[in-house]
């Protein structure tokens, strides 16, 4: 690569070297051309806090005369600032000598007024532009250069010259395109095209761009625009090529894409190979190996042009447009897209392929159809082949491609012209024919050493790609590269043994096994000795571009892309997590994004999934897109403390902050204590000696034992009881020291809402749970207040859950799932509703439950022996019989009531004496 590159430039000095003295010809100081159109407007002064240079155009004017194949091209700029002296200090133009020619007409400095004219005096310097060279394309474009002297402030710098000639591979036709808007305003411009009469020139407007206006002048007519209401348009990054905000306009004397195409075949015709040729003797040997088999001859020829005519173009002149001959390229093994399309072309058609050039636009994948036909709306050359009525693109400038030539991947060109379609526009099959998967597994050995493993699979055009990247550079080279990669998240890691390459090119499969070792792993937290590690998904995050949320343009997406990217954080000695649970997808109609984690056992498993429907976003679904996207920290952060021995604790990832330390926050302990000790002394002390009032008990037994329904009662009672306690109690998240200082790190919540929500939290739950034991306790002793307590603890339950549910819900909804339905994410909430619907209902009004329990309160030691001792009492075991008549029951009851009294009486009586 490196002798290549010598043997380039040695090549460029020497043809610069030659087109020197051609090059000091094609430059001339003449008069500015009468055949002009003058100006009828007056430029506006522009505000200036809209620009950005310190200077800005107070003319443009560019007028194009057909006939005598012309350009004119006049700027006036002005300096109001000193960083515009230093942004203008030089005036420069570039041409191609080879069919151009420079005329300069006028270089002058306005100051104060007055003219101060340079031309005269002005020596350009020459010099070879290479506009292209970045791309390995020599086009002999060369630039004429001339540093400016004694720039000031406010001074106005005029500078008009012609360019004229055209390349004689467009055949004498014209055509055009031309910007009416910048991103920063002009006072003034003026577009204006003089064509003959006998000549016919098709315009169009795009974007909002002003019609053309005509004026006829002789022999010919102006077509020109004069603006001066200039609005700048905001840039905005991420923006596809294809798109522009700015007002632009065609123009082109081709007529229909058919003209087009028949243009191409003239100046491109595919040739018929020389018998004598050693292309020929090249080309059979390949149809021998291939043993007559028409894709295996495709594939092998295409490997061919592919892989060993390296990509080097020599456009100069018509050479811009027209491919050189087979035999040549074949000779010298080098040519840009239209030798290489050429060459593979000539190639299949000598063995009676079907096959077609067609011409591209890598950067317009979309609109091309809303074009005028023109030459300038590509910019590449492909192949198109037919068999037996299959059709198909390659590229041949694509290198390092695997796999079935029948499943090769071809570029999402859009639109291209195709001659085996008629000379028509045709569409390029858009599809993902490829994917990554990368797979990291982080294992902690303790005592803060860890060892990382990263398997990454690429398939398809991925496989091309990354094939193409490892044969174009040292294998050292990008270790060092991915393990400066790591060292970023990881600053005490090395790599253990060589990188793993292993390329299945007949599958177009490649895959790549990285091993290194971590030291002193973790980071201290700020104000802590507490570490933590943070497994963060950049492989996802950076194929997605961060965007404003005020966005108008639309926004470019790296299409084709299909990753799965999978993190495993394992601790070695089997130090177990808990169990979480975080799962995120999302459909849109230009992405697929999904995100799911899981902890089992001793590890945890992170796996993200991106996928690419289009190669942008539209600006409809923008906010879509912001809102999917905007909580980067929570979606690809996921950070874990480390114990003291090195090892991960488990907890809640999305929010980078862990639950599972065996410290303990002491508040929440004493809150939890006091909160029991208080309720246990309000029953004990007040609740347990009332008599019911929200619902009281039959006046009578009906039910000796707790029956029916009371036993499923009671069941799920115990139930509840158990996996609450259960859950309060042995997972012990509230009482735990990093789960409070966790909430100090959660964005968009307040600390101190979020731990008086955790307190009120603490708070119902020890209420509840104690109720529901005291509600079993009244059940199995048939009390008179089990009916009113349990409805009320239920009724609690319900209305703290559904209040519970608002709140997280106003504080955490950016962490929600957006695609769950509302049972899964208020099923907890919903489940209390429906128990207190279920059982607080039938504890209000079932039958059974009033003539069951209706034991009152009777305090230890308190029956004196002329009381009737109560019906549940061992003395007295029988019910009332069912059939007396309640109105006699009662009189029998307040008998024994009034007799009762006077025997309490009596006995007060004899006790004071």
């Amino acid at each position: 690569m490196k002798r290549f590159s010598h043997l380039l430039l040695a090549f460029i000095l020497l043809l610069a070297t030659f087109s020197w003295s051609f090059s000091q010809t094609s430059v001339q100081k003449v008069a500015t051309p009468s055949w002009l159109r003058p100006l009828t407007k007056k430029a506006v002064k522009p505000n200036l806090d809209d620009i950005s240079d310190g200077y800005y155009f107070e003319l443009i004017e560019h007028q194009i005369n057909l006939a005598t194949q012309t350009k004119y091209y006049k700027d006036i700029k002005v300096l109001f600032d000193q960083s515009g002296v230093e942004n203008l200090g030089q005036v420069q133009v570039t041409f191609d000598p080879h069919f151009q020619k420079l005329q300069l007409h006028e270089l002058k400095i306005i100051r104060n007024g007055k003219d101060i004219d340079i031309l005269p005096k002005a020596k350009f310097n020459l010099l070879a532009s290479e506009t292209e060279l970045s791309r390995s394309i020599y086009n002999g474009s060369q630039m004429a250069h001339y540093v400016l002297e004694d720039l000031r402030k406010d001074d106005k710098i005029v500078f008009a010259y012609s360019i004229v000639g055209a390349n004689p591979v467009f055949e004498q036709m014209f055509f055009d395109s031309y910007y009416l808007q910048g991103y920063e305003p002009t006072g003034l411009i003026h577009l204006n095209y003089i064509v003959p009469n006998h000549r016919k020139l098709h315009f169009k407007s795009f974007n909002g761009a002003p019609e053309v206006q005509q004026q006829s002048v002789g022999n010919s007519t102006n077509f020109f625009w004069e603006l001066t209401e200039h609005k700048p348009v905001q840039y905005e990054n991420y923006t596809p090529d294809w798109y522009s905000p700015l007002q632009y306009i065609q123009c082109s004397e081709f007529n229909t894409w058919k003209d087009i195409d028949q243009w191409k075949n003239r100046i491109n015709p595919i040739p018929q190979i020389s018998p004598s040729s050693t292309l020929q003797t090249f080309v059979n040997q390949l149809w021998k190996e291939s043993n007559g088999q028409q894709y295996e001859f495709i594939r092998k020829a295409c490997d061919f042009v592919q892989n060993e005519i390296r990509y080097m173009g020599i456009e100069m002149g018509e050479y811009s447009h027209r491919a050189n001959l087979p035999e040549k390229v074949f000779s010298q093994r080098y040519g840009d897209c239209k030798d290489k399309s050429m060459l593979l072309a000539t190639m299949l058609k000598n063995k009676n392929i079907d096959v077609g050039l067609v011409l591209a636009n890598t950067y317009k994948s979309r609109g091309l159809q809303n074009d005028l036909p023109s030459p300038y709306a590509f910019n590449h050359m492909v192949i198109e082949l037919s068999i037996e009525g299959r059709h198909q693109y390659i590229d041949p400038t694509i290198t390092n491609q695997g796999g079935d030539i029948k499943n090769r991947y071809f570029p999402t060109y859009g639109k291209v012209l195709s001659t085996l379609n008629r000379g028509q526009l045709a569409d390029v099959p858009q599809k993902v024919v490829g994917d990554i998967k990368v797979k990291e597994v982080l294992a902690l050995e303790g005592k803060f050493d860890a060892t990382l493993d990263v398997t990454t699979t690429y398939r398809g055009n991925e496989a091309d790609n990354i094939r193409n990247y490892f044969q174009s550079n040292a294998k050292n080279d990008i270790q060092k590269q991915y393990l400066d990669y790591y060292t970023k998240t990881y600053s005490k890691i090395n790599k253990v043994g060589s990188m793993d390459y292993k390329d299945d090119s007949k599958n177009n499969i490649v895959e790549i096994v990285e091993k290194y070792k971590i030291k002193n792993i973790g980071k201290s937290e700020n104000g802590s000795t507490k570490k933590y590690i943070s497994l963060i998904g950049s492989n996802i995050n950076e194929k997605l571009p961060e965007i404003m949320e005020d966005r108008n343009a639309p926004l470019d997406l790296p299409f084709p892309t299909d990753i799965e990217y999978e993190i495993y954080l394992v601790n070695k000695a089997q130090k177990t997590f808990g169990v979480y649970k975080e799962n995120s997808f999302f459909d849109r109609k230009a992405y697929t994004f999904g995100k799911t984690l899981e902890i089992k056992a001793d590890s945890i498993k992170i796996h993200y999934t991106l996928g690419m429907h289009e190669s942008f976003v539209e600006q409809a679904d923008l906010k879509q897109y912001y809102t999917d996207f905007a909580d980067r920290d929570n979606i690809f952060y996921n950070g874990f403390y480390l114990d003291t021995n090195g090892y991960a604790t488990d907890g809640i990832p999305s929010l980078g902050t862990p639950t599972s330390s065996h410290e303990v926050n002491w508040f929440s302990s004493i809150i939890f204590l006091i909160s029991v000790a208080s309720v246990l002394w309000y029953i004990i002390k007040k609740y347990n000696k009332s008599k019911p009032i929200i619902i009281k008990p039959y006046d009578q037994v009906y039910h000796e034992q707790i029956g029916g329904w009371m036993i499923l009662l009671l069941v799920v009672l115990i139930a509840n009881i158990l996996a609450l306690s259960s859950l309060f109690f042995f997972n012990l998240s509230l009482f735990n020291l990093n789960t409070w200082q966790a909430m100090d790190h959660v964005d968009g919540v307040s600390s101190f809402v979020y731990k008086v929500l955790i307190l009120a939290e603490t708070v119902a739950n020890t209420l509840i749970i104690i109720g529901l034991i005291y509600s079993c306790i009244l059940l199995i002793k048939r009390r008179d207040i089990f009916a009113q307590t349990f409805f009320l603890i239920t009724l609690f339950m319900a209305i703290f859950c559904t209040l519970d549910a608002i709140a997280g819900y106003f504080m955490f909804k950016q962490y929600f799932n957006k695609t769950d339905d509302i049972f899964t994410k208020y099923e907890d909430t919903i489940r209390t509703i429906i128990f207190f619907c279920i059982w607080g209902s039938y504890a209000y009004k079932s039958e059974r439950v009033k003539g069951t329990c209706l034991r009152t309160y009777q305090p230890a030691n308190t029956v004196h022996k002329a009381e009737k001792p109560h019906p549940f009492d061992e003395d007295f075991l029988k019910p009332y019989p069912m059939s007396e008549p309640l109105i006699e029951t009662r009189v029998n009851e307040d008998k024994v009531q009034n007799d009762s009294m006077c025997l309490d009486q009596s006995s007060n009586q004899n006790a004071e004496k």
